[in-house]
């Protein structure tokens, strides 16, 4: 990995060199393309340090700015790409619900049937937190990613459409009142102060026109 990460830097190398190069300009090129050849931002930082080192000096702060954004942007572009998982929940991802909705909607219309009369979706909506702790809320995530799984432990798609919204695509017969009661319990331990998780249940659109609006919405 280290050859590979600095072979990134040979660009860097010749704009130090430059005294009219825009150094940050080509840290965002450097950035994106370590992020796509999967070199770690550790690294890729730590290269950065080298390379300045053997000029005498120290990255500047628009530099280090320019390669990090320019990283972690490629990464998440990256990541949607190659995964229909949220690497910390586990939970599938907006675009794969979609991609699973418009399965059912093609299966559907082959065999004469409406979706909407034999899936629903399931949403749990967590309520706002005043802790500006980030880690805080990735932990209630997880554990309402817990819950729902615990209820829908099949073959259901079960995707975080926000930071607090998730979404089960189920089947009808499972969105019975104690079903849907016991996700109730579940979810509830999960409030924060007086606020307590919302839980409803979401019909699906009649045609698959509709599957773009609806998530638009889910996803606000």
């Amino acid at each position: 990995m280290e050859n590979l990460v600095s072979t990134h830097f040979v660009a860097i190398e010749e704009a130090l060199q430059s005294a009219h190069e825009d150094i940050a300009s080509v840290a965002l090129v450097v950035g994106a393309s370590a992020a796509y050849l999967g070199s770690p931002l550790q690294e890729v930082l730590d290269q950065l340090e080298r390379t300045y080192a053997e000029h005498g000096a120290l990255p500047a702060y628009d530099v280090v700015r320019a390669i990090t954004v320019a990283w972690t942007e490629a990464a998440m572009i990256h990541h949607h790409e190659v995964s229909c998982e949220d690497p910390l929940t586990m939970l599938s991802t907006t675009a794969h619900l979609r991609a699973r909705l418009g399965d059912l909607y093609r299966g559907a219309e082959r065999d004469g049937i409406k979706v909407s009369e034999f899936h629903a979706l399931v949403v749990v909506d967590l309520p706002l937190t005043s802790s500006p702790n980030q880690l805080s809320g990735s932990l209630t995530m997880l554990e309402a990613a817990e819950a729902m799984r615990t209820v829908y432990s099949g073959e259901e798609t079960i995707a975080q459409v926000t930071p607090r919204r998730i979404v089960a695509l189920v089947e009808r017969a499972r969105t019975d009142k104690a079903t849907l009661g016991l996700l109730q319990i579940l979810v509830r331990r999960l409030q924060a102060g007086d606020a307590e998780p919302r839980l409803w249940l979401e019909a699906l659109p009649r045609h698959a026109v509709g599957i773009g609006w609806l998530l638009t919405e889910l996803a606000r």
